[in-house]
């Protein structure tokens, strides 16, 4: 039979799991538990949308992903003569996001460094201390959220699409 380890599950509650990459030379972190992974990057293909800052999809394996623009979104160029892909989970499904060619690293901040954010900034849920620099934590699903255009209805059948404003866990 398995038991917790009464200190062993306090200590695990007061740590967070997150992926820190770069795009554009800006350093941030995402939750661990929002990555599917990290790829070299391939060659995407552009496609029309409605959604902001997702305008091409990129074949992996046997799956077609959308890709979100996050240098544009942050007005930054992907650096590096070999970018990489980071896959994101969403409940829509796995999307590309290009990011720096650095390699990402996975790094485990204490709660009293990790501080939730009311929203100042979009796409940003948190900000954490790491090598003391403050890192902005992006929220993944929150990133393909973004307001359609005023000129562009929303109905009852548009809510689970990317881009749709609505939240999507």
């Amino acid at each position: 039979m398995l038991r917790k380890s009464p200190g062993r599950s306090a200590d695990v509650e007061k740590a967070l799991m997150v992926l820190v990459f770069s795009v554009g030379g800006r350093r941030m972190a995402v939750k661990a538990e929002e990555v599917g992974g990290v790829w070299p990057w391939t060659q995407a293909m552009p496609v029309p949308s409605a959604t902001a800052f997702v305008g091409a999809v990129l074949r992996r394996g046997g799956d077609v992903l959308p890709v979100f623009d996050l240098a544009g979104r942050l007005n930054l160029q992907v650096q590096g003569q070999a970018p990489l892909c980071l896959i994101g989970k969403h409940r829509l499904g796995p999307f590309a996001i290009r990011i720096d060619a650095q390699i990402p690293t996975l790094v485990t901040v204490g709660r009293d460094a990790y501080r939730a954010d009311g929203g100042s900034e979009p796409g940003v849920e948190a900000h954490c201390m790491i090598d003391a620099e403050e890192l902005a934590v992006m929220s993944l699903a929150t990133l393909l959220r973004s307001p359609r255009p005023p000129s562009t209805a929303t109905g009852p059948g548009d809510r689970d699409e990317f881009g749709s404003g609505e939240p999507h866990g």
